[in-house]
C-alpha cells in the first residue's frame, strides 16, 4: 500500500493551494506511478493536468484515463467521477456518457448523494432530458442539499419546463434564496456607499466576450456617452476566456474591473469602492454567476437585465426590465423584482454585418420546404419535436434544418434524431449541422432555410434577431410569463404579428399555412432586413435613450428617498 510521508503530503498541499500546477503534476509523476499510485492521486494528477497555463489535447487525455483509473480504483471517490463525468461531457462521446449514466443510476438505487443527482442532473441537460434534470435537481432540493451552483442550475432548468407556473417558479427563487441569506453582521462590514455627481452604471456578468449579450450591451454605449454616464464593466470570467470582443468592450467603457480571483464578499467592497449607483445583471443563475455579490447589495440599485428572461427571487434586485409584451398588466405580482417596461421592446440588437447577402427563397432552387432552427438544442423540449413531427407529417415535400448555437449542446443529436424516428420521420428529412464558430458563416445558414421554427417554452432571442436579419421569419409560440413571451415582442416590435401562435395546435396550423405561401415569404425575405433595421429591433438610438432616461430617473427617485 502506497503512503506518502508527512513532507510530501505537505509539498503537495503548498503546491495545490499556491495554484502551482505544472510543478504539481512533476511533483506526483516523480513519487508514484500507475501500479503503485493510489486513487486520490490519480485524481490530484488529472486536476493538475487540466489547470496548467497551457493545456494540450493530449492533456485531457490524460487527464480523462486518470479520473477513470482513479475511480476504478476507489469506487466511493465521487470527486474522481465527478471529474470523469464533465470530461465525458466534453468529449461529446455519446457512448461513454451512456456508461457514465448507467454507473450514477446504479449508485443513485443503492444510496441518495447529492453529488451523484447533481451529476446525473448534467448528463440529463446536455442530453436534452430537462424534466428527468428537473426531478433530480428537485430531490436535491428536497434534501435541502442544494449549494449556489446546483440552485442556479435548478432554477435555470425550470425555464426549459412547461411544467411549472410563474407562481411556482417564483416560490422556488424566493425558498432558495432564503437558504443563502447574508448574515446582517457580515453587510455591516461593508463599506459604505460613496458617490459623485455622475451617474456611474456597473454592468457585471461573467460573458463579455462573442456572447449574444455583446450584441446588445453594444445598443447603450453611444447613449450613455452622449448623456454623460460612466460606463463600468465587472468581469466574473478568468482573462484566459477574454477574446476581440472583450478588448472592444474595453474600449468602450470608462473602466474594467476584473472579479474573477476575488471572493464574494471583497468583490461587493470591490463595486462600492468605484461608487457604482447602479448596478445591472447581465447573467441571473445561468452557468458562471456570482449571484450571492449581489445579495451583499454592492450598489444602492441593482437591476436584472436581458441576460436571465426571469426573475431571480432576490430581494437585493430591485427591478426587472421587460417590456408590455412580456410581462402583463396584473402579472407583476409574479416577480419579486418591480418591474420596468420599455416604451416598445426591453432589448435591441446592435446589428450585423449589412454585407451579408439575403439569397432567394431556398424552396425555389431546392423544390423542397426548409424548416429551421439555430437555437440551443437544449431549448429542443419534447413537446416541440413533437410539433416538429407533426408539421413535417402534414408536409411531405418538406425537411428541417437544426444546428446548435452551442457546442456544449451537440450531445443530444442522437437523442433528436430517435424521437424523430419513434415519430415516424425518415432520417434524411432531418439536416443536423455541426457548431460554426464564425458569425458570418453561422448567418449564412439561413440562406438555406424557408422559415423559421422557435423552440418552446423557451424561444430564441438572439437566433431571432439573426434569423430576421437574414430574411427569414420566425414563427413562435405566444406564453405565459416573461421567458416564453420573448419572441413574441420580438415579433410584435417587427409587424411579424401573423408567426406568433396562440398555442400548440395553432402552431403546427400556422406552419402549415405559411409555408404554402411561396411567394409571400419571397417578398418578405426581401424587404425584412430593411424592415427590422425601421423597428425598435434594431434603433439603437432610440433604445439607448429610452435606456438612458430610465436609469437617471431611477437614481433620481432614489435621491429623493434619501
Amino acid at each position: 500500500m502506497f503512503l506518502l510521508s508527512p513532507e510530501q503530503n505537505k509539498r503537495l498541499q503548498k503546491l495545490f493551494e499556491e495554484k502551482k500546477f505544472s510543478e504539481l503534476e512533476l511533483e506526483i509523476e516523480s513519487i508514484c506511478n500507475f501500479k503503485n499510485r493510489p486513487s486520490f492521486l490519480a485524481n490530484l494528477l488529472g486536476v493538475a493536468k487540466l489547470n496548467k497555463n497551457s493545456i494540450s489535447e493530449n492533456d485531457w487525455l490524460e487527464a480523462r484515463a486518470l479520473f477513470f483509473e482513479a475511480y476504478d480504483k476507489d469506487n466511493s471517490s465521487i470527486d474522481a467521477l465527478s471529474n470523469y463525468v464533465n470530461i465525458s461531457i466534453k468529449f461529446k462521446d455519446i457512448n461513454d456518457v451512456n456508461k457514465v449514466l448507467d454507473i450514477l443510476l446504479k449508485k443513485k438505487k443503492i444510496k441518495y448523494h447529492p453529488k451523484v443527482n447533481n451529476l446525473l442532473a448534467r448528463i440529463y441537460f446536455f442530453t436534452g432530458e430537462v424534466e428527468k434534470e428537473i426531478e433530480t435537481y428537485k430531490e436535491i432540493y428536497d434534501n435541502n442539499d442544494l449549494t449556489t451552483i446546483t440552485s442556479s442550475q435548478f432554477l435555470t432548468s425550470l425555464n426549459y419546463s412547461s411544467n411549472f407556473n410563474q407562481q411556482e417558479y417564483l416560490n422556488y427563487c424566493k425558498s432558495i434564496n432564503k437558504q443563502f441569506e447574508i448574515s446582517p453582521l457580515e453587510k455591516l462590514k461593508l463599506n459604505s456607499f460613496n458617490f459623485d455627481e455622475n451617474l456611474r452604471i456597473g454592468f457585471f456578468s461573467a460573458d463579455f466576450k462573442e456572447h449574444s449579450i455583446y450584441y446588445f450591451l453594444k445598443t447603450l454605449f453611444n447613449s450613455f456617452k452622449e448623456n454623460k454616464i460612466k460606463i463600468l464593466i465587472f468581469n466574473l470570467s478568468s482573462k484566459k476566456y477574454l477574446d476581440e470582443k472583450s478588448n472592444e468592450i474595453l474600449k468602450d467603457c470608462d473602466e474594467w474591473v476584473d472579479l474573477h480571483d476575488s471572493n464574494d464578499f471583497d468583490s461587493a467592497n470591490i463595486i462600492r469602492k468605484k461608487k457604482v449607483n447602479i448596478l445591472i445583471d447581465l447573467m441571473g443563475y445561468f452557468g458562471r454567476n456570482r449571484f450571492q455579490i449581489l445579495k451583499y447589495k454592492p450598489a444602492p440599485i441593482q437591476v436584472s437585465w436581458m441576460g436571465y428572461v426571469n426573475t431571480t427571487g432576490i430581494k437585493e434586485i430591485d427591478y426587472l426590465i421587460a417590456d408590455e409584451n412580456l410581462i402583463k398588466s396584473g402579472e407583476e405580482k409574479f416577480y419579486s423584482e418591480k418591474i420596468i417596461k420599455m416604451p416598445k421592446i426591453w432589448n435591441s440588437h446592435c446589428g450585423l454585418d449589412k454585407n451579408l447577402i439575403i439569397e432567394e427563397l431556398p424552396y425555389f432552387k431546392n423544390k423542397f420546404f426548409t424548416f429551421g432552427s439555430l437555437n440551443n438544442f437544449t431549448k429542443i423540449s419534447e413537446n416541440c419535436l413533437i410539433a416538429w413531427a407533426e408539421i413535417l407529417k402534414k408536409i411531405p415535400n418538406s425537411k428541417l434544418l437544426l444546428k446548435s448555437s452551442s457546442r456544449d449542446s451537440e450531445i443530444v443529436k442522437e437523442k433528436i434524431l430517435m424521437n424523430f424516428k419513434n415519430n415516424y420521420i425518415e432520417e434524411d428529412r432531418i439536416i443536423l449541422l455541426d457548431f460554426i464558430a464564425d458569425r458570418n458563416n453561422h448567418l449564412n445558414i439561413y440562406n438555406q432555410i424557408d422559415m423559421g421554427l422557435d423552440t418552446f417554452p423557451y424561444p430564441g432571442v438572439t437566433t431571432t434577431f439573426e434569423a430576421i436579419w437574414m430574411g427569414v421569419p420566425v414563427l413562435t409560440m405566444m406564453g405565459n410569463n416573461f421567458v416564453s413571451r420573448c419572441g413574441e415582442s420580438i415579433n410584435i416590435n417587427c409587424n411579424l404579428k401573423k408567426f406568433n401562435a396562440h398555442n400548440f395546435e395553432d402552431y403546427i396550423n400556422k406552419a402549415v399555412l405559411l409555408s404554402q405561401n411561396y411567394k409571400d415569404l419571397s417578398k418578405l425575405r426581401k424587404n425584412l432586413r430593411d424592415q427590422a433595421l425601421n423597428s425598435p429591433l434594431f434603433d439603437k438610438k432610440q433604445f439607448g435613450d429610452s435606456f438612458s432616461s430610465v436609469l437617471k430617473n431611477l437614481w433620481k427617485a432614489y435621491c429623493k428617498k434619501k
